[in-house]
């Protein structure tokens, strides 16, 4: 091998082993699940809590299995030193955005029965609040690139990921629960957890919502 393609080949394998080092540290950044939600009134998250702990001693671990109960307008897969301009986007995506009464109605489940929620009003009243806080959060070019996952039908999500017989038997003890709550929404509520399913959920921040432009 002559000078001039022993250093090309240098250069390359300078390069490769860069590449790989840039892969092996994204592979090892640690990140968290954050997640923004409306939070609904505290008798109905403590039933829904009770509701979650007799469905885990009855079917074993589901997706909520060990999360605050709320109503999600986005998930977030981010490093923790994101978490600053996550909540400095949803600070600035809450501002002008007024207070609003919000009805919680019965239990259903979806046509795919994989999953038990309480349905939700004023959707359309909350999409436009998802919609302001997502525009807000992309303008970050990172946290965009990272990704933004949105929920584009609000409910109140008890439990999700249910196998057939975990549906079957979930549904036996729900079905005939819940009745229509009426509730003021006043702010929204980022929460993070590590990524395992028995992760329990840390409070990061409370953003109020509010009638200043």
């Amino acid at each position: 091998m002559d000078t001039g393609a022993y250093l090309e080949f240098l250069c390359v394998m300078a390069r490769k082993a860069t590449m790989d080092a840039l892969s092996l540290f994204d592979t090892l950044v640690y990140t968290c699940q954050y997640r923004l939600v409306i939070d609904p009134a505290s008798h109905l998250a403590a039933r829904i809590l009770e509701w979650r702990q007799a469905l885990r001693e009855r079917i074993g671990v589901f997706n909520e299995a060990y999360q605050m109960p709320g109503i999600v307008l986005f998930n977030s897969e981010l490093p923790p030193e994101y978490e600053g301009p996550l909540g400095d986007a949803i600070e600035r995506g809450v501002d002008g955005f007024p207070p609003f009464a919000l009805s919680l109605g019965t239990i259903g489940h979806a046509e795919d029965r994989k999953s038990i929620h309480i349905d939700v009003g004023e959707r359309g009243t909350i999409a436009a609040l998802r919609q302001r806080l997502v525009d807000h959060v992309r303008m970050n070019r990172r946290i965009k690139k990272l990704g933004v996952e949105v929920v584009e039908h609000p409910r109140l999500v008890i439990a999700s990921g249910l196998k057939a017989d975990q549906f079957n038997s979930a549904w036996a003890l729900l079905a005939n629960q819940g009745n229509t709550i009426q509730q003021r929404v006043s702010d929204v509520v980022l929460m993070k957890r590590e990524l395992a399913p028995t992760s329990i959920d840390q409070h990061v921040r409370t953003f109020a919502l509010n009638m200043s432009a």
